[in-house]
């Protein structure tokens, strides 16, 4: 029994329309209608969450570019006032260095300016006493007292040697009153007043200084 012979395959002309009366069909006009609308909120829903996220992004970044600012003005503040206290700290020391020379080269210079402010105001005074270091009182006596006769107080102008006065320093007394120079007491208010611009607690500027 011979087989029996095999039909060739059909060749698939692309003539068969498979979505026509499919399951889904064509779509009805309100069918696109629902899906254009979708595809609208779709897409404007995209575009806020977009916008909100770019927008909170940008807050974020704002705020910490202003944090960073805020940072930086410290620190510029803080480094401006380091400036300001060892510029202070420095002329304090160089005064504090040249006041001792210039005295030793003019030491009656400033207890003359003090002699003629008071002379000036004790005028009817009977009599004033200038204390002052005792390796300084004979020169002082001679220079001061030619002062005093310039201003009529010769006669009442007194001399007196005092150990417990130091260099330069002075003391000048009259009936009602007296007033001292004492390097060590100026010395004290200068850091006083530099203590309290700067805001700093007391001995702040001398352990600076050493």
């Amino acid at each position: 029994m011979s087989a029996a012979p095999q039909k060739a395959p059909a060749k698939f002309l692309f003539d068969v329309e498979f979505g026509t009366g499919g399951r889904f069909g064509d779509l009805s006009g309100n069918a696109k209608a629902a899906i254009a609308d979708a595809e609208k909120i779709a897409f404007r829903e995209g575009f806020e969450a977009a916008k909100k996220e770019a927008e909170q992004k940008s807050a974020s970044q704002l705020e910490r570019i202003a944090t960073d600012m805020k940072l930086l003005i410290g620190r510029l503040a803080a480094l401006e006032t380091q400036l300001e206290r060892e510029a202070i700290d420095v002329a304090a020391a160089i005064a504090r260095q040249l006041a001792p020379a210039l005295i030793a080269r003019q030491p009656l210079a400033e207890i003359e300016a003090l002699v003629v402010d008071v002379l000036s105001h004790v005028r009817s005074a009977p009599h004033v006493a200038i204390r002052v270091a005792p390796e300084m009182a004979e020169t002082a006596g001679a220079r001061l007292k030619k002062l005093a006769d310039e201003r009529g107080f010769a006669s009442r102008l007194v001399i007196l040697p005092d150990p417990a006065i130091k260099g330069g320093n002075c003391l000048i007394e009259w009936a009602d009153g007296g007033v001292s120079r004492d390097m060590q007491a100026i010395d004290a208010r200068i850091q006083q007043a530099i203590q309290s611009f700067l805001g700093v607690s007391p001995g702040t500027v001398q352990a600076t200084e050493n």
